[in-house]
């Protein structure tokens, strides 16, 4: 089953009044629908969060699964540090996740447990 993690894009505003509403059933007994995703208040914020190198950086964790940071550093072609301030924002933001290793040596592996990114941008 393909996975997929909601980005919405609307003002903190709705995002509010969202969260009164569902409040508002909740106290009322009114089963409400689990809802899990991601809001920015524009496209530039998102667009701030999301560049090309950083997008890169998520797919290159789905495809080739490294098994820690500096792996992937090297699959990107790029210097750890910058790939570790860009995997810092990622997890920040909730679109990569980590998890430390010490089998044999202190390793984080970084993972992607969604298949597809979808943007709900209202008009």
């Amino acid at each position: 089953k393909v996975k997929n993690i909601q980005v919405r894009i609307c003002s903190l505003n709705d995002v509010l009044i969202d969260f009164a509403q569902t409040m508002g059933k909740v106290r009322r007994g009114i089963p409400v629908k689990k809802k899990e995703g991601l809001s920015f208040e524009s496209i530039e914020a998102f667009r701030r969060v999301i560049t090309p190198r950083r997008m890169e950086l998520i797919q290159s964790i789905k495809k080739q699964k490294p098994a820690s940071i500096y792996e992937l550093a090297k699959v990107v072609g790029r210097d750890l540090k910058s790939v570790n301030t860009d995997l810092g924002i990622l997890k920040d933001h909730g679109f990569v996740s980590v998890e430390t290793s010490t089998i044999d040596r202190k390793r984080t592996r970084p993972f992607v447990n969604y298949d597809r990114i979808e943007v709900e941008i209202p008009v």
